[in-house]
């Protein structure tokens, strides 16, 4: 499982989609406009992050609502992303 959770943080579009669902629960319209991607291939890295665990999803009414399963996750995004900028830096 832990491999397949790395997997999903390795697309930036997946990264993008969790920092766009960290704060509030999205509709999938509304991560698509937010990241600026088709809608199909939003519900595909949607699908992709909910198989490995990193988000929740709830159906209200045809829709469905996605956020984050758990609040750390983003955290763990920005301190790799801190990270990533500090040894960018040294080069």
């Amino acid at each position: 499982m832990k491999d397949l959770v790395y997997k999903c943080l390795n697309n930036a579009n997946r990264r993008k989609i969790l920092y766009c669902i960290g704060e509030e629960e999205r509709c999938v319209n509304d991560i698509a406009e937010c990241l600026d991607l088709e809608q199909s291939l939003t519900s595909h890295h949607l699908k992709d992050l909910y198989d490995c665990g990193l988000i929740e999803k709830k159906r209200d009414g045809k829709k469905i609502y996605y956020k984050v399963s758990e609040p750390e996750i983003v955290e763990i995004l920005e301190k790799g992303k801190e990270l990533g900028d500090k040894l960018e830096k040294r080069c």
